[in-house]
């Protein structure tokens, strides 16, 4: 009988606080969005730096965090440029929260006032009310003009 009150209090100390479970049964979850806001290159020493920002939006009535951010960054169809973000907390009802990350990209086969293809993908690792883990991948693209000054 003491192992199994231990048992129980154990579970529910891992259970996911009650207010919570309460929003999940309410309100049932969405899965955020993650889409990339801005995307800017400019010439740097090494070659072409890359900045990149995402912002995931939670329409969800209660704050959701995310574990961290995987991405790729493909330029001209090759990926160039991949990394983890760490872990931000997403405030509750349309609330947002913006990663920010940037790389240096090699400037071969790439000429000033060139229009250049790029694509961001990768995938925002969710902590669920539930304890239940959460992938949302997400894909953007978009172009940009290779600056002057790219060695």
């Amino acid at each position: 009988m003491v192992r199994a009150s231990l048992l129980v209090s154990v579970l529910m100390a891992a259970a996911p606080s009650c207010p919570d479970l309460y929003s999940l049964a309410t309100h049932g979850f969405t899965a955020p969005t993650v889409d990339m806001t801005k995307a800017t290159a400019a010439p740097d020493p090494a070659g072409l730096r890359v900045f990149v920002s995402l912002t995931a939006v939670n329409p969800n009535p209660y704050p959701i965090s995310l574990s961290g951010v995987d991405y790729q960054v493909a330029v001209q169809g090759a990926v160039v440029l991949a990394g983890t973000e760490p872990a931000l907390e997403v405030p509750e009802s349309g609330g947002q929260s913006t990663v920010q990350f940037s790389g240096v990209i090699p400037t071969a086969g790439l000429a000033p006032g060139q229009t250049v293809v790029y694509t961001v993908s990768g995938a925002a690792h969710l902590d669920s009310p539930a304890g239940v883990p959460v992938d949302v991948e997400f894909s953007d693209h978009g172009t940009f003009v290779v600056p002057s000054g790219v060695p």
